[in-house]
């Protein structure tokens, strides 16, 4: 065989094998390509700003949302700021609607530590970071959090070994009282990452007249020996400061 038609030959071989590879590499989806899993976990952060910093915090958590964008994030992560309570000043964010092994699948966990180390930690000190498990039979109406201009945040700490009563407990209201009562909230309890046995109702609201009318009606009183203590916030929404694909 000539050598032009054994050049033309291994040319048209090569080809038809990076063909038959074309479906393996494609099917290889890299964490930015990937739908998130969807499912009822959540992460959610609390960070404070350093004294005399918070200007220069808010500023580079913006950059770092940035950066969640141009690197094609698939989760979505919102922010809030504490308006009210004993976290005043502080800042929360979280993402929430993942299946447990989505958790392990974040964008570019290399990266993204490197640029929170750029531009939020020189500016304030990350405080918690816990796993949080959405109570589906105990929330009312669209799941939470949303875009509210305001999240109305019920921390409750239950006693030890009481959690099974507890979560009856918030069961049986919602079926008592029924769906359209103080409009939509979300359950959720504490897995791993905080004190526990840790819950939180979040409910989202308008305007402060709205959040303390919901707080009021929504917020269920309990025996002192079965919830040892009810702390309640106001959180504002920032949009700038979150995050959706």
């Amino acid at each position: 065989m000539p050598d032009r038609m054994i050049a033309a030959v291994a040319v048209a071989r090569a080809g038809f094998l990076l063909l038959l590879a074309a479906p393996l590499a494609t099917g290889r989806l890299s964490a930015q390509e990937r739908s998130p899993e969807p499912g009822p976990y959540a992460r959610i952060v609390t960070i404070a700003p350093k004294p005399g910093q918070a200007a220069a915090f808010e500023a580079g958590y913006a950059r770092h949302i940035e950066w969640h964008r141009a690197n094609g994030d698939r989760w979505t992560w919102y922010g809030w700021s504490f308006v009210l309570g004993p976290r005043l000043g502080r800042f929360m964010d979280g993402t929430f609607g993942h299946a447990i092994s989505d958790l392990d699948d974040p964008v570019d966990p290399a990266g993204d530590r490197a640029d929170n180390a750029r531009n939020v930690t020189p500016h304030a000190d990350f405080v918690s970071h816990g796993v949080y498990r959405r109570l589906d039979e105990a929330g009312v109406g669209a799941l939470l959090p949303d875009t509210s201009a305001y999240l109305v945040l019920v921390r409750l700490v239950v006693a030890p070994g009481r959690t099974g009563e507890f979560e009856s407990a918030i069961r049986e209201r919602r079926r008592m009282r029924g769906d359209g009562e103080a409009g939509p909230r979300s359950w959720y309890r504490l897995e791993l990452g905080g004190e526990g046995p840790e819950y939180l109702l979040m409910h989202g609201a308008p305007t402060w007249d709205a959040a303390i009318r919901f707080s009021a009606a929504v917020t269920p009183a309990f025996p002192a020996d079965l919830v040892e203590r009810v702390t309640t916030e106001l959180l504002r929404y920032r949009p700038q400061h979150s995050y959706h694909p």
